[in-house]
């Protein structure tokens, strides 16, 4: 069964892949194709999407459905 972005994120958040929230700095963006860092899955161009910044040096972007689930995480 595929799974969805968001539980493709949720993977990720449990597995320790990705930073806890929050960032230092957030923007929405639309500039190019690129990857999310939540799901994998490919950002196309004509998609808004998330970028944040963790601990100044680590860039995230994030389709606007797995930046929700981002900032919702808690580690359980």
């Amino acid at each position: 069964m595929l799974k969805t972005r968001l539980e493709k994120t949720f993977d990720r958040l449990r597995a320790g892949e990705l930073p806890e929230p929050p960032a230092i700095r957030t923007l929405m963006d639309s500039d190019r194709e690129t990857r999310c860092s939540g799901c994998g899955e490919v950002i196309n161009v004509y998609e808004r999407y998330y970028f944040a910044r963790v601990r100044k040096i680590l860039p995230l972007r994030f389709h606007l459905a797995c930046h929700e689930a981002w900032i919702r995480f808690r580690q359980a």
